[in-house]
């Protein structure tokens, strides 16, 4: 009777297995090897062939991993993958503010001229100065006028004030040469910077007779008219479409229609570049005007500028993609809007509201670190993205998401083996890191026990009490008129147990209820330490 074969393994994707497995084998097979020491010749190529295996197999499951969105590792499947489904990654956005001028006010009529292209800047502490362009029309500013507001400057002179001068932190570039055509199809040439803002693209093309502006497309098979029909691409066509690789650099894809004539250096390209979220800079902060403007006294931002981002990262895509592929570039329900004004990289965060049969309303919070206003310019951009992807007659409005402050307070008992102060700031930090903007959604209720785990989390800490944990906006309880409604003695005159236990400004289910377009942020936070008992 012979011995039936061992059975296969297919999980066997390891050395250490696959020699296993092998050893099994050759047993059966060859029963008089019985010299298994590493010394052995057949030992050693035992070995080799498990390293060759498991080598072989752990790319096996990589490949495999790769072909799928929630799976894949490497950026360029993932950009790959969704490109399949038309769904392209989000290249970096550029932050966007609002800025406040400030002129003398004049003894006379006087007019001054905002120029297009008119640049701004800030310049941190030890980095480079950031600019911010102002890219509308030629802004003529009547300093007499009800376009501006009197005021008092700092140094109790008069002065009149224009707010809401819409800027967008890029600058611009080019034109630069991108390439030299060889008259083939499906020619591409790459940009020679990241952060492209894609808007801004101009690609030019030296046909024989100077420069020709070729028009920029989503696809060059075909495109989508404003009454939403489906142009087809034409022969004689000057199209081309921008495409963003892994890692962020734009490429001039020309199709097989109309190409660009052989020539050398003949396509040039000019564009603007941003620094994403760098240039969501806090307020205050844009205080440079490097465009001469007459008479202007000063400039700054007075809310911090939003809407900058990086480009999008590969877990967001592969979450967003779906729900964009489903909306198929229309917006129908809430779910559609939020699904396509994520896919804009302009947004962090974004909830949808339908009012009425015929109004959508957005509640945005700027891409960015931090919970800020809605820029003008922002906001102007979101309403005209989604203007040929509503439905008719249907209203959209952008609105600001609602911040709701909440002021937390906690009593620490510290180990007096640690320092006091160390453990209080982290402590601090811990919970600041709770209701940080990356952390917080829409309608995200706060608990009491996530604050005392922040807490208690920290090296040092024995024990945490909250002692207060409400909203902001709500008022404080008035305790001795609750005594005193209840028949009670005043504060003063109770027990201190149970004077400490009535003055917790705590919900008594110990939770923050959150609206749902609203944020939960940080208000007063207060931190006190006592040391370790005896």
């Amino acid at each position: 009777m012979t011995t039936p074969a061992p059975a296969i393994d297919y999980t066997d994707k390891d050395f250490a297995s696959l020699r296993t497995a092998m050893l099994r084998l050759a047993q059966q097979r060859l029963p008089e090897w019985t010299d298994q020491s590493p010394a052995d010749l057949g030992m050693l190529l035992v070995d080799l062939f498990a390293y060759v295996g498991d080598i072989m197999l752990y790319y096996q499951d990589r490949i495999a991993s790769e072909l799928f969105p929630g799976t894949a590792t490497e950026r360029a499947s993932i950009v790959d993958l969704l490109r399949l489904i038309g769904y392209e990654l989000t290249p970096a956005a550029p932050a966007m503010a609002d800025l406040l001028l400030t002129f003398p006010r004049p003894a006379g009529p006087r007019t001054v001229t905002v120029p297009s292209g008119a640049q701004f800047a800030a310049r941190p502490p030890g980095a480079a100065a950031i600019e911010f362009t102002y890219l509308g029309p030629d802004l003529d500013l009547v300093l007499l006028s009800d376009q501006l507001r009197p005021g008092t400057g700092p140094d109790g002179r008069p002065v009149v004030t224009y707010d809401g001068l819409p800027v967008e932190q890029s600058r611009a570039v080019g034109p630069v040469l991108i390439g030299s055509s060889t008259g083939e199809d499906s020619q591409s040439f790459a940009l020679p910077d990241a952060s492209v803002v894609v808007s801004s693209v101009v690609v030019e093309v030296n046909e024989g007779a100077g420069w020709v502006t070729w028009d920029r497309r989503d696809s060059l098979l075909f495109d989508i008219a404003a009454d939403g029909r489906a142009v087809f691409s034409h022969p004689e066509a000057r199209y081309y479409q921008l495409l963003f690789d892994a890692d962020g650099i734009g490429h001039a894809v020309f199709g097989a229609g109309r190409v660009p004539p052989a020539g050398l250096n003949n396509v040039r390209a000019s564009y603007r570049v941003c620094q994403g979220t760098a240039g969501n800079l806090a307020a205050g902060t844009v205080t440079t005007a490097l465009t001469t403007i007459d008479t202007l006294q000063s400039v700054t931002n007075r809310a911090a500028a939003g809407g900058g981002s990086d480009a999008e990262r590969s877990d967001h895509a592969a979450r967003y993609a779906p729900f964009a592929f489903r909306s198929t570039n229309r917006a129908v329900t809430a779910g559609d809007y939020e699904a396509l004004a994520h896919s804009t990289g302009t947004v962090a965060k974004v909830r949808a509201r339908s009012v009425s049969w015929n109004q959508i309303d957005l509640f945005v919070a700027p891409a960015g670190d931090t919970l800020v206003p809605v820029p003008e310019a922002l906001r102007n951009r979101l309403v005209g993205y989604f203007e040929d992807k509503r439905m008719a007659g249907c209203l959209v409005r952008v609105l600001d998401a609602q911040p709701v402050a909440v002021d937390i307070g906690v009593e620490l008992l510290v180990d007096e083996r640690f320092v006091t102060d160390a453990v209080a700031g982290q402590v601090e930090a811990a919970i600041t890191a709770l209701l940080s903007f990356a952390r917080v959604d829409f309608g995200q209720s706060l608990f009491q026990s996530e604050v005392f785990a922040a807490a208690e989390s920290v090296p040092g800490v024995l024990a945490a009490t909250v002692t207060g944990l409400r909203r902001h906006d709500r008022p404080a309880p008035d305790v001795d008129a609750e005594l005193a409604r209840h028949n009670l003695p005043p504060l003063a005159e109770l027990p201190a147990f149970l004077r400490d236990a009535v003055t917790l400004d705590v919900a008594a289910d110990g939770r923050i209820d959150v609206g749902e377009f609203e944020i939960a942020v940080l208000g007063t936070l207060d931190v006190t330490v006592r040391t370790t008992l005896p």
